[in-house]
């Protein structure tokens, strides 16, 4: 079963009273601890993908900005790469450590008990999250649907099929995928373009991955598919790591609070402390 998410912001809660921003103080807030916990998690688990690799940068912060304002009834579906962006819809951690430590076949049941399909691949991800987007549009229930897909831009020729019937349908789902940008890539986007709207964003940029997302799910529920494609780009002297990248531009804006990252560190101690601990027997 594709996974659900907790309800999106309203949009007082989105716009801020900042004048150089869209997004709240709050919001920032919101995207920063949620982040932080994500890559937490991942470092818990002794996964190198916590702030990826050469080539590869982690899909985490595109994770957390595309579906944080997501609603109940939308579809994401996630891939293994992103395990632990299940914090996002709010899965337990406790219930994200017992699923990682189980064998496969109990994990992937664990996931179904909960509403969650992470082990989808590429192809699998695009057909479901186009099959739930074509129940919505014949609901009429301007919901939308989520994929996350892995293998860059690769993933789609074997996709492209499934993208075709989402453009000629205006269906109501995005697409996400790492891309490299080299020529070829460069050629397929194009190509891709001519279906629907393609837009490029820094991997590791989650206020501008954030900003994509609300103009990309506005789009959505109007009725229409969008592609965005999460680009490794690191500049000369630039981290590649999306913490160090959103608190430094937290702190370029004097928006920044270190209570935020002992809070959060606070909070998720507590969580793991509490997911590590055996169960109490109510009956005790």
């Amino acid at each position: 079963m594709p996974t659900q998410l907790k309800g999106r912001s309203t949009p007082a809660s989105v716009a801020g009273k900042n004048g150089y921003s869209l997004i709240s103080s709050g919001k920032f807030r919101q995207l920063y601890a949620t982040l932080l916990k994500c890559e937490l998690l991942e470092e818990r688990l002794g996964s190198s993908l916590a702030h990826g690799t050469k080539g590869t940068p982690s899909l985490m912060a595109s994770a957390v900005g595309l579906t944080l304002d997501l609603e109940p009834e939308d579809t994401v579906l996630f891939t293994p790469q992103i395990f632990a962006a299940n914090l996002v819809k709010g899965v337990p951690v406790r219930t994200l450590l017992c699923s990682a430590a189980a064998k496969e076949s109990d994990a992937v049941i664990s996931f179904a008990r909960i509403g969650a399909l992470n082990r989808a691949s590429s192809g699998e991800s695009a057909g479901l999250a186009t099959g739930a987007a074509l129940a919505n549009k014949m609901a009429k229930n301007s919901k939308v649907a989520v994929a996350f897909m892995e293998g860059g831009t690769l993933a789609l020729k074997t996709c492209r099929e499934v993208l075709e019937i989402a453009s000629k349908h205006k269906l109501p789902v995005l697409y996400v995928v790492e891309a490299e940008l080299d020529r070829s890539d460069e050629k397929l986007l194009a190509a891709f373009g001519n279906l629907f709207p393609v837009i490029t964003v820094d991997a590791y940029d989650l206020v501008a991955i954030y900003r994509v997302a609300q103009e990309s799910i506005a789009r959505a529920r109007d009725g229409g598919p969008t592609l965005i494609a999460c680009l490794p780009y690191v500049p000369d002297g630039m981290s590649s790591s999306a913490i160090v990248n959103i608190e430094r531009y937290l702190v370029g804006k004097k928006l920044f609070e270190n209570s935020w990252k002992d809070e959060a560190l606070a909070e998720f101690n507590t969580e793991l402390g509490a997911a590590c601990l055996p169960q109490s027997d109510p009956l005790a």
